[in-house]
């Protein structure tokens, strides 16, 4: 009997990749909303057929990492143990940056640690998904000591939009900046989505999966596999 196909997408990042909420009691990744999206998909795409793909997004997630001197080489060990064991992902979702800001790295020297993790997706054979770096309410809107984070999430769009197809493979931004900015005039959507300051409840995190199901969805071929 032969075994069933098996599509892999990776979750890569620190405590917004792992879902971190209830003060680091609790984890809801966003991944739990992206798989069910994608295996929905998936069964309409195959109509019901048993031959469908098995779909299998790993979270990868791990809370107050930087990109240097962390991130860097467990996503490098990660990608190695998944080629000896014969696993190979369609995509790569990268998130990470935020700590890094915090103990006052420079952004260029972040993203030049961002573009080394890029490109371990792109060696993989992955086609990749980078996201930007949220907003926080330690900072006010605009306020000067928030420009590196600003400058990093430019170079993040700017590189997404240069290596949209990259030998090959697709390389898309989730510019979650944008989509849920945590200074916002409505109050109640502010308490739907924000656990924090910094992390996001259930539902924000579910809006993020949507986002990078909507996002990929055109592009995820699920028949080629």
């Amino acid at each position: 009997m032969t075994s069933q196909k098996v599509y892999r997408i990776l979750a890569f990042g620190d405590s917004i990749t792992e879902g971190f909420h209830f003060a680091g009691f609790r984890f809801h990744p966003y991944t739990i909303k992206l798989a069910e999206l994608i295996r929905n998909h998936c069964e309409w795409t195959y109509n019901g057929s048993s031959d469908r793909p098995q779909i299998e997004v790993r979270v990868c997630g791990r809370s107050n990492e930087c990109v240097l001197g962390g991130m860097i080489d467990r996503l490098r060990k990660t990608l190695s143990d998944a080629v000896e064991e014969g696993h190979y992902y369609r995509w790569i979702i990268i998130l990470g940056g935020i700590h890094d800001l915090g103990l006052g790295v420079k952004p260029d020297m972040i993203f030049d640690g961002l573009k080394q993790m890029y490109n371990m997706a792109y060696e993989h054979g992955a086609n990749l998904v980078i996201m930007t770096i949220n907003e926080t309410g330690r900072l006010k809107t605009n306020d000067p000591r928030d420009l590196d984070r600003h400058t990093l999430n430019t170079l993040i769009k700017k590189y997404a939009w240069e290596n949209h197809y990259a030998g090959g493979r697709r390389t898309f931004c989730v510019d979650i900046n944008e989509a849920i900015p945590w200074h916002r005039p409505d109050l109640d959507q502010k308490k739907i989505l924000w656990d924090d300051h910094m992390h996001l409840t259930p539902k924000g995190y579910d809006l993020i999966g949507t986002l990078i199901f909507q996002t990929i969805v055109d592009h995820l071929n699920l028949r080629d596999i």
